[in-house]
């Protein structure tokens, strides 16, 4: 293409045509001008094209985080809600003046547990750290993640402080004043393991130790444990329940920019 340009050029100044070669002139600018504009858009195809393979494959990751951090959170939530419900019965059976000692020991174990929800930092932290939320284009999800470390905090605020009560209020009073071998029958955390792997060479769960449940029940010293315990689960699960609802809703988004992103 070049070298017949280059005989036309030559052609037209031999024989002094020179409005046919102004004309010549300005279609190779032209020419050279499309070029050059045709390769930038080509380029610019290019690095979007590979904006949008980088963005769906965070996205993707974005779906396996919150996936996780949507069923830890429910883990969560519904273990909470059991400490609820355990406590309002322990209050409801003292109030009725119900002492069975079998039924208080299967809540009182709700006493001695608490939960602790773990994220799975990763595809979101690694966005905000480097700067790279721009990659995802629907804003509604990037506002979304942006918030995300806050509601986090927020149900980890509350849970360190039910934690901390439990660890250094509850149990201790508990081994002072209740068998807490009786708990052993409802560790049910063993279930999730290989029983004949861990139980191997274990002792047998001990006998169930008797107690004035009444007396346990009617020492307020007991009761405002109770309470207080009974306060922080509500408040863990609310905060669990905020967690949950925006793992839903980023969720939600995410599966529709990758509905939308694989359209022909």
């Amino acid at each position: 293409m070049v070298p017949f340009l280059r005989k036309i050029r030559k052609s037209l100044l031999a024989k002094s045509s020179l409005g046919r070669y102004a004309l010549y002139a300005i279609g190779e600018i032209l020419l050279v001008v499309v070029g050059i504009l045709l390769a930038l858009q080509i380029n610019n195809w290019n690095e979007d094209r590979q904006r949008r393979e980088i963005e769906m494959k965070t996205l993707r990751d974005l779906k396996v985080e919150f996936t996780e951090n949507l069923n830890d959170a429910l883990r969560v939530y519904e273990g909470n809600m059991g400490v609820y419900r355990a406590t309002a019965r322990l209050q409801q059976n003292a109030k009725a003046g119900r002492y069975a000692m079998q039924e208080t020991d299967s809540l009182i174990f709700y006493m001695f547990d608490w939960f602790d929800y773990t994220p799975k930092p990763g595809a979101s932290n690694n966005l905000i750290n480097a700067g790279n939320l721009n990659l995802i284009r629907n804003e509604e999800l990037r506002y979304l993640l942006t918030l995300w470390s806050g509601v986090e905090a927020e149900l980890d605020d509350d849970e360190q402080l039910s934690i901390s009560y439990s660890q250094n209020t509850i149990v201790p009073f508990l081994a002072a004043h209740y068998p807490i071998s009786n708990l052993e029958n409802y560790d049910f955390t063993l279930t999730h393991y290989d029983l004949k792997r861990t139980l191997q060479g274990m002792e047998a769960l001990p006998e169930r130790q008797a107690y004035d449940a009444e007396t346990l029940l009617g020492d307020p010293v007991f009761m405002s444990p109770v309470s207080t315990k009974k306060m922080h689960a509500v408040h863990n699960a609310m905060e669990c329940q905020r967690v949950v609802e925006s793992c839903e809703e980023i969720l939600e988004l995410i599966e529709k920019e990758l509905l939308e992103q694989t359209k022909p």
